[in-house]
């Protein structure tokens, strides 16, 4: 037997006398020692909690803590991105049991618009004709907490349909804002690696898929998504690319008045082989139905790349109303982009000017903006003197930009 055996063998054992051992016999001994407290002692308690917490933080007026409390279901109703069925999402009904506008509408809503909407309505999309009706003409009053009359603005309704001639391109101008913060990760990407000598691109991909000649419905769509993860999993195993080693995000779209499903991405990292149609290969694989085509070019811009990735709401501003109520149809809750591999949910931080909730604060002087419940007509609102919050957010941005301090 080893030293190291017999020393552990050696060591004596702590021994507890038994009589030192006091267990309680029954369940009502064993709670001897603890104090119920009653509902009402528990409310208290958590009360004088709360005044300490209170206490310790920095002074704050009685007046100001009753402000902040009075404006919290104001910006409870201002949050971005509420959950269906939120009261503060709903819009005014728009149609009456006919199918026909409601009695505020008739007249108000221009021909193109109004033809849209009815269109949705017949395709059984009801919520986003509602709201495509609504679009642009009616919105809520906002008011500066700091009580200036100068400062009276209000935010107007969008449906915030993909394929709305003005939300489409608002659409747009956000996705490629939040996605151009991919831009310090590409050049990461696109870094030579010691162990790695392959050269790294940055390059535009697009992947079709085969034309049956019929709108793709959106149980088609979801597919064609999940095939092309599927096919750039089997990009990683075929060319032995880890998932760290490169970003891809394409966007879903058809051409220009036809049904051929297909998407445009940006791709960064290792070059992938196409001399032999590998690519092409590999795709008709994975799709099993006839899709062949896989084309990958070299882009000259990261911004060039992500622009050909999210061109589709460009492509259809002057498209016929019932083009764009079908191409609503196909894409009715799908999500349009998609990442991969880096370009997935990536750790970045973001740049001044950037947080979302400037939206609650007065464009002028960064006060919080109070909005009142109820929608009115936008040509009301303008006659009494109030400006679009968005609209003058830009203006005061961009004399910020070029003075260096805003309007008063």
């Amino acid at each position: 037997m080893s030293v190291a055996k017999q020393f552990v063998l050696t060591v004596p054992h702590a021994i507890i006398p038994r009589d030192e051992i006091v267990l309680p016999e029954t369940r009502s001994d064993a709670l001897a020692d603890f104090t119920p407290t009653s509902p009402s002692e528990r409310r208290r308690n958590l009360r004088a909690s709360s005044e300490r917490r209170r206490q310790e933080q920095p002074y704050q007026s009685p007046e100001r803590e009753a402000d902040l409390t009075s404006e919290r279901p104001a910006l409870v109703r201002q949050m971005k991105n509420k959950k269906p069925g939120d009261p503060s999402r709903s819009v005014p009904l728009a149609f009456d049991e006919y199918g026909e506008f409601a009695a505020p509408l008739i007249g108000r809503v221009p021909q193109r618009q109004a033809e849209q909407s009815h269109l949705l309505l017949e395709l059984g999309l009801p919520g986003k004709a509602r709201r495509q009706a609504w679009c642009g003409l009616i919105a809520r009053r906002r008011d500066c907490f700091s009580g200036n009359v100068e400062h009276k603005f209000y935010t107007s309704c969008l449906c915030g349909n993909r394929y709305c001639p003005t939300c489409g391109p608002k659409s747009f101008r956000n996705l490629f804002s939040k996605h151009s913060r991919l831009r310090p990760l590409a050049d990461e990407l696109l870094q030579h690696r010691p162990a790695d000598h392959r050269p790294r691109v940055l390059a535009k991909i697009d992947i079709t898929t085969r034309n049956v000649g019929e709108m793709p419905s959106a149980e088609d769509v979801r597919r064609f998504n999940n095939d092309i993860k599927r096919f750039f999993r089997a990009i990683e195993k075929r060319f032995r690319i880890s998932r760290r080693d490169y970003g891809i995000l394409w966007c879903c779209e058809f051409g220009s008045g036809n049904t051929n499903l297909h998407a445009h991405g940006i791709y960064v990292g290792p070059a992938l082989p196409q001399h032999n149609r590998e690519l092409s290969n590999l795709w008709a694989e994975i799709r099993a139905d006839g899709s062949r085509i896989v084309s990958i070019k070299q882009a000259r811009s990261f911004e060039a790349a992500l622009g050909h990735a999210l061109k589709y709401p460009s492509k259809f501003f002057e498209a016929a109303p019932a083009r764009l109520a079908e191409l609503e149809v196909a894409f009715n809750r799908v999500r349009r982009v998609h990442a991969l591999a880096r370009f997935h949910n990536p750790d970045i931080q973001r740049e001044p000017g950037e947080d979302e909730s400037c939206a609650g604060h007065c464009p002028i002087c960064g006060e919080l903006l109070l909005d009142s419940q109820g929608w009115h007509f936008i040509e009301d609102l303008k006659r009494e003197g109030r400006r679009d919050a968005d609209v003058v957010r830009i203006e005061v941005g961009r004399a910020k930009v070029l003075t260096g301090a805003g309007p008063p």
